[in-house]
């Protein structure tokens, strides 16, 4: 029995656009290593990514492990996709339980050298597309009979030194997060965000950057300690938060370890 048997889950952001790490043959990154992890508990899972080949990427490697998936190109600066994302996964599996928004991007420096355009991009792919994502994802949670919702911030929503658009994105979002955490709970609906540290990227090899991102990876770092799995494959551990957090029971088990 997996901790989310038979819980359809929508994974934004569950591309991975790097190459992959040598001795592999999938590039792992957030989005990813979470829709494998959610699939092998149980969960039937709809991958959503900009580039609908990283999508596809995705699902087949989950239904190479026997579960079910399906996938969906969807750019969630755009309002009509994110709503698309969410229609397509009640059509292909009949309801919606689990969300995660995985999706953000790193432009601008500081006040004075980050253009209104950059900043305006940071805030559509940073804040508005997990908005918009659960605006339309949360009424069928709710008709569902509940759910869970993960946004995936940073740790520069409470440090400086990542570029003031990022900061105040990220920061943002846990006001966004609580607000709608706030208001559903009566609908049985959670809402959690999670804010990873410094992540390498397959995209980048060596080179860290800000937590968060779409194709963030498996190898070190305060939130990126990987673990391997019988493939050999290895899987970020801050994605393991994210199931910890789409588990039903996840508010009587923190409350039990305290």
């Amino acid at each position: 029995m997996g901790r989310l048997d038979g819980k359809i889950a929508l994974i934004v952001g569950g591309g991975a656009d790097g190459p992959p790490n040598p001795g592999e043959e999938l590039s792992i990154g957030n989005g990813r290593a979470t829709a494998i992890l959610c699939a092998r508990e149980g969960a039937l899972v709809m991958v959503a990514d900009r580039t609908r080949q990283l999508a596809l990427e995705t699902a087949s490697a989950i239904r190479s492990e026997g579960n079910q998936a399906d996938a969906v190109e969807a750019d969630v600066s755009q309002e009509d996709d994110c709503r698309r994302a969410v229609e397509e996964s009640v059509r292909r599996f009949g309801a919606l339980q689990l969300l995660v928004n995985n999706v953000g991007i790193a432009i601008g420096r500081s006040l004075l050298n980050t253009t209104t355009d950059e900043f305006n991009r940071m805030y559509q792919v940073n804040l508005r597309s997990h908005f918009l994502m659960m605006k339309y994802a949360v009424p069928e949670i709710v008709k569902g009979g509940g759910g869970a919702i993960v946004n995936v911030s940073s740790v520069a929503a409470l440090l400086s030194g990542s570029g003031i658009a990022y900061e105040a994105t990220k920061a943002a979002l846990l006001g966004l997060s609580r607000s709608v955490a706030v208001r559903y709970a009566r609908d049985k609906v959670r809402v959690n965000t999670i804010l990873p540290g410094l992540i390498n990227f397959d995209g980048a090899p060596g080179n860290r950057r800000p937590g968060g991102a779409r194709s963030a990876t498996n190898t070190d770092g305060p939130a990126g300690n990987a673990m391997g799995d019988c493939q050999g494959r290895r899987l970020p551990v801050v994605r393991r938060r994210v199931v910890y957090h789409r588990h039903p029971t996840d508010r009587r088990r923190r409350h039990h370890r305290r």
